[in-house]
């Protein structure tokens, strides 16, 4: 049996009081605390007849007494991937080494999650959290810990479409991204391909977005954990898939075949927000060249936010997500955070400079990072966009006029969107765009490293692109154009 599997099989539910479901906030039930531990190398070998599960629980009993921080809570111990079985994670392993022959196989077998008999926090960090992460990150036997929650979310024939008079970003440079020339080619328009939106919750049943058929895959549809989920995620789908019909607007990429997948998800006595495991769900679900879009942040120790790769399993997640030739598109977040500076995970001891490009401590996920500009021209970087050398291209952070809900009452609605998490999916737009035209002429698709470099050609740049450090927008025109001279 392979490691993964053995790490996986050995203490697959190691129970640690029986915990009931968690009280409803509005309707909906309130993710746990939880945290994600990875067992180094050593101590899997060296850990004679414990499982690893039962390796974490001595480790996390001791933090409790140690630091005196959840010293009376009641803990599930669990492989931290649960929803694919130890034999499909392995072949999506070995299908991700057999499309990129570089891919460095993560462990997950290795990682494992801790959930709490308790509610985490609204906002911010459990501070007991924290204590017991600073004392688990110091033991040998700990590769990696973090915390196991997401942060609060940031905020075709188109003149039959009321709303697209209002959709600057669909139409020409220097303000948009060209989409309307891009629709007048076979392909066009996202046919052919299929993204995943990866957040909390989605009206998937607005008036502009039903007759696209998007369905949920895995995980839960929470409306309201934050206030905004259900706006938040609806205006997400809206910027890509809005129906071209004579409701509302248009999506960048209305053909294409939309699904989504819940970060929050019920194991083990959960709820529980576990963003690695939804992202490797999302990855079973799709196939070379298509697009998953990750509308997820996190924090710093110090609540600073910041792309969620920064921690190591929802880094580990992705890269095996793109080295089965997936693009992935990740905001760039909302922390107005220099991205070239060293940044502190919580927990830790030592500040690293994770996404500084040529630095010793730089790893590249191979996502596409999105930086968010402003809607009007001449084009800069807005100051809640986290920007650095790291960041690949940008698109509008507001002013995106989709589709969206009105909240208390919870009826479709269209508004102006904002934030990277705004941009990412005009971004992941214009990758389905691409996608369908390449798929139409060529019969295959771009891999994520040539749709990363590509999608920079021709793009329209900030006005002091050395100082926002947010890279180009894309267009899309000179995109086309560039490939079709070069390659056809």
């Amino acid at each position: 049996m392979s490691t993964l599997a053995r790490s996986l099989a050995f203490g697959l539910f190691l129970l640690h009081n029986v915990l009931g479901a968690s009280i409803p906030r509005n309707g909906d039930p309130v993710p746990r605390s939880a945290i994600a531990i990875k067992l180094s190398p050593s101590s899997l070998k060296a850990r004679d007849a414990l499982s690893g599960a039962q390796l974490v629980e001595s480790l996390v009993r001791g933090a409790q007494s140690s630091s005196h921080s959840k010293r009376d809570t009641g803990f599930n111990v669990l492989p931290l991937i649960t929803s694919l079985t130890p034999e499909q994670l392995a072949e999506l392993v070995a299908k991700a080494v057999k499309t990129t022959p570089s891919y460095v196989p993560a462990d997950f077998g290795a990682w494992y999650q801790v959930q709490f008999a308790s509610d985490s926090p609204a906002e911010g960090y459990d501070s007991e959290i924290l204590d017991l992460l600073k004392t688990l990150g110091s033991k040998d036997e700990v590769a990696s810990c973090q915390p196991l929650v997401g942060s609060k979310s940031p905020a075709v024939s188109p003149s039959n479409d009321p709303q697209f008079a209002n959709q600057g970003y669909l139409k020409a440079a220097p303000g948009g991204i060209e989409a309307q020339y891009a629709w007048g080619f076979a392909g066009g328009d996202g046919a052919n391909t299929k993204v995943i939106d990866i957040e909390r919750g989605w009206k998937l049943d607005h008036e502009d977005l039903v007759s696209q058929n998007i369905t949920l895959l895995a995980g839960m549809n929470v409306m309201d954990r934050y206030g905004g989920n259900y706006p938040h995620g609806t205006a997400v789908l809206g910027e890509i898939l809005m129906a071209d019909n004579t409701i509302g607007g248009v999506g960048i990429a209305p053909s294409a075949k939309g699904h989504v997948v819940g970060i929050q998800r019920t194991v083990g006595g959960g709820p529980v927000e576990n963003q690695p495991e939804a992202i490797l769900d999302a990855a079973s679900f799709l196939a070379y060249g298509d697009v998953m879009l990750l509308e997820m942040q996190v924090g710093d120790e110090y609540l600073n936010l910041w792309p969620v790769e920064i921690y190591d399993a929802e880094f580990d997640a992705i890269q095996l997500a793109v080295a089965l030739g997936i693009t992935v598109i990740e905001p760039a977040a909302n922390g107005g955070v220099n991205m070239d500076t060293p940044v502190l995970r919580p927990g830790a001891t030592v500040a690293k400079s994770l996404l500084t490009v040529g630095h010793a401590d730089f790893r590249d996920s191979g996502a596409i990072m999105v930086g968010a500009g402003s809607s009007t021209t001449p084009r800069t970087r807005l100051s809640f966009s986290n920007y650095g050398s790291r960041v690949d291209v940008h698109s509008w952070g507001q002013n995106i006029r989709t589709s969206s809900v009105d909240v208390p009452a919870y009826t479709d609605s269209y508004a102006d969107f904002s934030g990277t998490s705004g941009a990412a999916p005009i971004v992941a737009g214009a990758a389905l765009s691409m996608q369908g035209i390449v798929k139409v002429r060529t019969g295959g698709k771009l891999s994520p490293a040539a749709l990363r470099n590509r999608i920079k050609i021709g793009g329209t740049s900030t006005s002091d692109p050395v100082n926002h450090k947010i890279g180009v927008q894309p267009n899309l025109k000179n995109l086309i154009d560039w490939w079709q001279l070069n390659y056809l």
